[in-house]
């Protein structure tokens, strides 16, 4: 039988029945060994099954609810009013399915996380009343919580709307959805868990792509959708990038979790090795559906079943505790932050001590290199670009990489002080110097326009999310002024900075919010790039102003404060050489008042720059159509006199 002739519904079916009896086989094969390694109570056969096969069926549906929505807004085209066309659709209707599948089995997974932590069984833990304390005390019933939540707002998006925003909406919610229950997992433990935290956090959403977008390709090729050959080089242009950012990221995360020697000899070792052979499988079967056109509705349905295994293995794998974990006694620094401080920070090691932060650490050299790219793209068009803007842009970038994987960025994470280094940076300098770099402007200017008939491109896409009512909200002064401020005031006064930065995971949130917070707001004020309409220059001085007093006494407020901020993971935390958390508090207050100066300086220059340009380019065209046409506003006042003159005579 020629691989033309497979039927999808076979293929999907064997699939599944195949990831289910491996996900039990591991599960069964394990039994007692991953409970005796944790320190926790084993809790039956039944319940181990039954925790691990729900893990399994949440990470796959989420998988496809990702990739179906990824599909929709990148594949499919859309009708003038801007709402999906029927290619659309049929991707919007799998990501409903999937995503309540994907809130079902979150739920499910509260209470049967929690009773699997805590060596019982579910129906005794519902009968015992003891849920709430064990979900209080755990965090990964917690992500499960958060998974449920964002699956089900999936799902009614999903189901309500028809609008291309709508489904990019949807894929937003669905990319941080699968993001919780890997964060909390192996990869968030033990030594290097900034780098493991740091590469599962692209390596998830890199991998689940690819098992939706594939499931959908091949649906929509089986029906003779519209543009095949367009949907096809598509296709493979994003699982190819995936599998090759999952291949990289997968990579290290074996190298930090998986010794050699055990991954042929553990049942942890042979289910990433079979995820690793099935990612490659469906990356042989993606490159031959380029060159098999005929066939490659089968091939990207084979393609996707593979991805769909690659999920079920690891997903298998992680209820376990990791291979190198075993036998091993971590210290305090490693426990906390991935990675020992033995000496106290001076300029030398600030300089020399690096931790590279994988997601905005690679953001910012990517950034700087699609930058460079489209400015070589313009200039080979025969384009000017400013210089300005490209140097502005590239600082940004590198004062990114700087405040986040430098030594800055390392001892943040073991003090307040250099902690308040890297929010400020992020939150008043990196975003300045983005903002100016214009990059959705050059985005614009390389990006092709789609033809009559063609699928939307990257520049009709972001042209829409530009103008959308969402980005005229996030640039609003009642919107970006109120969230600028919280963000200082909410953090760190109330348990919320306690609880983050006791994980890897939520010092990157925090290092992302603190970024994107600040790109907005800069965004409105100095704003080069395309958007909603913006208040005057006046306006907007007034915004910036407006904010400078809350800034300037919350450091005053950080330094006056009498209990530490992140006290208790400070003092557990035990660095070796000593430090007195009130007086290094008092320093991040200091920092925090003072570091507000000078991009307030840069700002205010930039903004007078923009107003008097703007003015001089309005005198300009106001000259250019008067000598076109006439002064009309000089004849009207003159018209104006000379019948003020005949009325009087």
């Amino acid at each position: 039988m020629g691989i033309g002739m497979i039927s999808a519904r076979t293929i999907w079916i064997g699939t599944a029945a195949l990831s289910v009896a491996a996900v039990a086989g591991a599960a069964i094969s394990a039994g007692e060994m991953p409970y005796a390694a944790a320190g926790t109570a084993f809790p039956g056969l039944a319940q181990a099954i039954c925790y691990t096969v729900l893990r399994a069926l949440a990470m796959v549906a989420g998988a496809v609810t990702l990739g179906a929505l990824v599909f929709t807004v990148c594949c499919t085209g859309t009708t003038g009013r801007g709402r999906v066309g029927v290619d659309g659709y049929a991707g919007l209707r799998v990501g409903e399915r999937a995503a309540t599948v994907w809130a079902v089995a979150a739920v499910t997974l509260i209470p049967v996380t929690t009773a699997d932590i805590g060596g019982s069984t579910t129906l005794a833990l519902l009968r015992d009343g003891t849920l709430g304390p064990l979900l209080e005390a755990s965090e990964k019933p917690k992500a499960w919580v958060v998974v449920a939540l964002l699956a089900a707002g999936v799902a009614l998006i999903s189901r309500f709307s028809l609008s291309w925003l709508g489904a990019a909406t949807a894929l937003l919610f669905a990319a941080i959805g699968i993001l919780p229950p890997v964060v909390v997992g192996n990869a968030g433990e033990g030594p290097g868990h900034d780098y493991a935290t740091g590469a599962v956090l692209l390596f998830q959403p890199a991998l689940s792509v690819c098992c939706g977008v594939l499931w959908c390709a091949g649906a929509h090729l089986r029906r003779d959708g519209a543009h095949r050959d367009a949907v096809i080089r598509r296709v493979r242009l994003l699982t190819g990038g995936c599998l090759l950012v999952a291949a990289l990221t997968g990579g290290l995360l074996i190298a930090l979790l998986l010794p050699p020697d055990l991954l042929l000899t553990t049942g942890y070792g042979r289910l990433v090795l079979g995820a690793a052979v099935c990612g490659g499988l469906a990356a042989a079967l993606v490159w031959q559906a380029g060159r098999m056109r005929a066939h490659a509705a089968a091939l990207f349905t084979m393609a996707g079943a593979a991805a769909l295994v690659a999920v079920a293995l690891p997903a298998a794998a992680g209820v376990r505790p990791a291979p190198a974990f075993a036998g091993r006694r971590f210290s305090a620094h490693e426990a906390f932050i991935g990675f020992d401080i033995v000496a106290p920070p001076t300029a030398w090691r600030l300089l020399t001590f690096w931790r590279f932060d994988i997601v905005l650490g690679g953001a910012a050299l990517a950034g700087i290199a699609l930058y460079a790219v489209g400015v070589v793209r313009l200039r080979r068009r025969g384009d000017a670009w400013s210089a300005r803007r490209t140097f502005s842009w590239v600082l940004g970038c590198l004062s990114l990489l700087v405040a986040t994987s430098s030594g800055i960025g390392a001892y943040g994470y073991a003090m307040f002080s250099l902690h308040m280094i890297t929010h400020m940076a992020l939150n008043m300098v990196v975003p300045v110097l983005l903002v100016l770099g214009a990059p959705m402007t050059l985005l614009l200017r390389v990006a092709p326009a789609a033809g009559r008939g063609e699928l939307r491109g990257l520049r009709e896409g972001l042209l829409e999310v530009l103008h959308s009512r969402a980005s005229a909200v996030l640039a609003h002064p009642g919107f970006s002024i109120p969230v600028f401020v919280v963000t200082l005031y909410g953090l760190y006064f109330t348990s919320l900075f306690e609880d983050l930065i006791s994980y890897h995971w939520g010092h990157v949130l925090m290092n992302v919010h603190f970024l994107i917070v600040g790109y907005l707001f800069y965004w409105a004020i100095i704003g080069i790039d395309p958007g909603p309409h913006r208040l005057p220059h006046l306006g907007r001085l007034g915004m910036l102003f407006a904010i400078m007093p809350f800034h300037a006494f919350f450091g005053v407020v950080v330094m006056s404060t009498a209990s530490v901020i992140g006290g208790r993971f400070y003092t557990n935390l035990q660095l070796p050489w000593g430090i007195d958390l009130p007086a290094d508090q008092h320093a991040g207050g200091g920092i925090a008042w003072v570091a507000g100066e000078v991009p307030v300086l840069i700002v205010v220059g930039a903004l007078l720059t923009q107003w008097v340009a703007q003015d001089r380019r309005i005198a300009v065209r106001t000259d250019r159509k008067d000598d076109t046409y006439g002064d009309s506003d000089l004849e009207a006042y003159n018209a104006m006199l000379a019948e003020l003159a005949r009325s009087r005579r």
